[in-house]
């Protein structure tokens, strides 16, 4: 194999196992496609960190879970929120700063959203009542127990770094809306 081709697929295979999509390596990538490379590394965060905690908390796996629910219900939930404001109410997508800052979830934008997709209204109304249950007595004792066990956790450590790599790729990428 000539040495010009080797190169190219060392590098084409380097790109490819980087863990960003081919599209993302394009000099700019449409806006909701660079949200949707950060809503699944966010739902990556959100499943693997939870699945380690509960194996280093398995006492706390029913709270584990539940804190992963609601985090994985606000990702779906903001996600659709930038798809329908990209397409809408572009004006209302601040799309050139941290991607985790695009977006304001006014009540009137929560409004104008709830009446172009059903879907976005039933994701509102099941976040909120997953994050209006009462807080549990015991939440100082298991934040503490938390910060204790998973924080100090070199593995929980690790997929904290991996997310937070995989943010600042993402940020890193150019977009168009």
């Amino acid at each position: 194999m000539p040495v010009s081709k080797l190169h190219t697929l060392i590098a084409a295979s380097a790109l490819i196992t980087s863990g960003l999509t081919n599209m993302a390596f394009a000099d700019e990538v449409g806006c909701a496609e660079k949200y949707n490379l950060y809503a699944e590394a966010q739902t990556n965060w959100q499943n693997n960190s939870a699945a380690r905690a509960v194996e280093l908390l398995p006492e706390h796996a029913e709270r584990i879970n539940e804190y992963r629910d609601i985090q994985l219900t606000m990702i779906k939930r903001r996600k659709l929120a930038v798809h329908l404001a990209l397409e809408n109410y572009p004006d209302q997508v601040e799309s050139w700063g941290s991607i985790n800052r695009w977006i304001e979830l006014s009540p009137e934008l929560e409004t104008k959203l709830s009446g172009l997709s059903p879907e976005f209204q039933q994701l509102t109304e099941k976040y909120q009542q997953l994050i209006s249950k009462p807080a549990s007595t015991s939440d100082d004792e298991f934040s503490a127990t938390f910060r204790k066990t998973a924080i100090s956790d070199p593995e929980f450590m690790q997929l904290m770094d991996d997310f937070n790599l995989k943010s600042r790729e993402i940020n890193s990428l150019s977009c168009k809306k």
